[in-house]
């Protein structure tokens, strides 16, 4: 065996790699409140920090696949990965609000480099008719990232500080070079014809449907991480390793579901896995509105798991259904087109329920004010500060001390009633849009075949 042809070693570094991207994608959910607090951010700048991010991936993500293609794909991934960790650092040692959305930036445009070039390596490593597999374990493996990123934030950020967070990226980049430049076989697509190729791609009902599939997917699995953290840790007042406990399950239960979806698709097409998938989201999603502030662990517990069930099956369905119908010259540029899908997915996603909880909030904080018989300039400062009840937070700057015990817990009730109403608003919302792809997914082909895409 030649040093690089070493096709599982070469999905571990594929794993490594993308586990850096999804972690730091939703991490921040759990890091938010302290990051918040440290340099003085808004909800509109948490949102900020979280999509300039994802932003920066999905807008560098078709461009760094065909610079794969053209360039190598093992090159282009050891960048990316010495990119991320470097843009990582830059984090840790940040400490105002613009400094942290020009660093994201940097590590989204990072990410964009290495996700596209290993979800190559890892289709150019296995033969097509093995792939199912190798794509569930890989999307799994994601997923579980994506999933653990909350968990292990909140025990990071409970142990240490926000920072460290990102300072795990480090070690984690040097060992997924290293490993690079040992196990991976290098590989590079067609140097002449790459616009032509792709756009009859991004022509492919296969590959273009299955990419608002994953779209949709992320929509609803971003919106709801970015809900559900600020809930657990400002509403329910849990700590922020158990608020990430809390949200454990349902990735659980993706990591299991991940390589089930990539079989059942292999075996009989991308189309019923992926319609089966969001329609749990969604019913997950509606499920988790008659969350209040006294819930428990189990009220969140079964509807999360449908959420994670379901987002298991129908990304990784619909990922074998973008990649199997691409042509190995083409693999850098369709994993691009599913790794855009999935980061303006996102985005969409964080941006739609935060701009759904601002709105619901002002709507309903005046008639919750005038409820509680809130007098000047108490009621004033409540209204004033609705940014803060927007996050489930009390308005800066208030003193319980100051105003008695009773007016105190008064505020607080009024902060939580009306984050909880603006959450239900935001999920229904979420679970909607994810209905409307279950019922666009009875569009995708039973079958997908390379030789729909010709080179």
């Amino acid at each position: 065996m030649q040093r690089g042809d070493r096709p599982w070693l070469t999905l571990v570094a594929g794993v490594l790699g993308g586990a850096m991207v999804g972690l730091d994608g939703t991490a921040i959910t759990i890091a938010a409140p302290y990051i918040s607090e440290s340099a003085g951010a808004t909800l509109g700048q948490l949102e900020l920090i979280a999509n300039a991010y994802l932003v920066a991936l999905a807008v560098g993500l078709l461009p760094a696949g065909r610079l794969a293609d053209r360039i190598g794909r093992r090159k282009t991934f050891v960048l990316g990965v010495l990119g991320f960790g470097l843009a990582s650092l830059g984090i840790a040692l940040s400490s105002s609000v613009w400094a942290l959305v020009l660093f994201r930036v940097l590590q989204g445009l990072a990410g964009a480099l290495l996700q596209p070039a290993a979800l190559a390596l890892v289709r150019n490593a296995f033969p097509a008719e093995k792939l199912g597999l190798p794509l569930g374990i890989w999307g799994g493996a994601n997923a579980l990232a994506i999933g653990l990123g909350p968990v292990i934030a909140g025990v990071i950020v409970g142990s240490w500080k926000w920072q460290a967070v990102f300072l795990l990226n480090v070690p984690i980049a040097v060992i997924t070079i290293v490993l690079a430049f040992f196990a991976v076989k290098e590989s590079k697509g067609p140097r002449h014809g790459v616009p032509k190729a792709l756009r009859k791609l991004v022509a492919t009902r296969a590959v273009w449907l299955g990419s608002v599939m994953v779209a949709i997917s992320s929509f609803g699995v971003f919106a709801l991480l970015f809900l559900l953290t600020l809930f657990l840790q400002n509403v329910k007042g849990l700590g922020p390793i158990e608020a990430g406990a809390w949200m454990l399950a349902p990735t659980c239960v993706v990591v299991l579901s991940a390589p089930i979806g990539g079989l059942l698709a292999q075996r009989f097409g991308p189309r019923w896995p992926v319609v089966t998938g969001l329609v749990s989201v969604a019913a997950g999603l509606m499920g988790l509105t008659l969350l209040d502030s006294d819930a428990g662990f189990s009220d969140l517990l079964y509807p999360s798991v449908l959420v994670g069930f379901g987002t298991g099956l129908c990304v990784i369905a619909a990922t074998e259904a973008i990649m199997g119908a691409a042509p190995d010259e083409s693999s850098g540029s369709a994993s691009a087109l599913q790794q855009v899908a999935s980061q303006v997915g996102g985005v969409l996603g964080i941006a739609t329920v935060g701009a759904a909880m601002s709105w619901q909030v002002s709507q309903t904080l005046p008639s919750w004010v005038s409820t509680a018989g809130l007098e000047k300039p108490l009621g004033d400062a409540v209204l004033a500060g609705k940014d803060a009840v927007a996050q489930g937070n009390v308005p800066r700057g208030f003193d319980p001390a100051a105003v008695g015990g009773e007016l105190a817990g008064a505020v607080r009730a009024i902060s939580h009633l009306s984050f909880v109403g603006g959450m239900g608003t935001a999920l229904v919302i979420s679970a909607g849009v994810t209905m409307v792809g279950a019922i666009l997914a009875l569009w995708l082909p039973s079958r997908v075949d390379a030789e729909l895409v010709p080179a």
